[in-house]
């Protein structure tokens, strides 16, 4: 019998609750709530002070050594150029290997794919990170794989 006195007293408490929060959800509308008019900004100009033309005295004591700073430098000798001139090299253009994609060998629900790919006339099946004559495959899709030919990146679609 205790249990249903408790029950008695708060499933009323409970309907209110609801009843509060569905009546104001269903009941709240737009057409209370008036929105004011934009303000009109006016805009004033910004007044720009004078520069401060104060300047630093750097003529004090030198805390480690004790001595003043002095002015005027005295120059011990000419001045040497401490790069050194190298000859120029000409520079022989790189010559970027010839490179066919053909496609994806092995499954392609598989995590490790395999690539064919033709360098030079050859035939090479690759995976993610292998290297062949100085062709890095970096990665792979279905329709297009990106390589680097000595130093040079390279995306090369899918060719049939």
């Amino acid at each position: 019998m205790k249990n249903k006195k408790s029950i008695y007293i708060l499933l009323p408490i409970v309907l209110l609750i609801w009843g509060s929060v569905a009546y104001k959800f269903f009941y709240f509308s737009e057409n209370k709530v008036k929105s004011k008019e934009a303000n009109v900004f006016t805009s004033k100009p910004v007044a720009i002070k004078p520069r401060d033309t104060s300047s630093i005295n750097v003529n004090y004591r030198d805390p480690f050594l004790g001595k003043m700073y002095s002015s005027n430098l005295k120059n011990v000798g000419p001045k040497r150029s401490t790069k050194a001139t190298k000859p120029e090299l000409p520079k022989t253009p790189i010559v970027l290997q010839r490179i066919l994609y053909k496609g994806i060998v092995s499954d392609t629900k598989d995590k490790t794919r395999v690539f064919m790919l033709i360098i030079n006339g050859r035939t090479f099946l690759m995976k993610k990170g292998d290297t062949e004559i100085e062709v890095f495959l970096k990665e792979g899709s279905r329709e297009s794989v990106t390589v680097k030919n000595k130093g040079t990146l390279q995306t090369i679609p899918l060719q049939v």
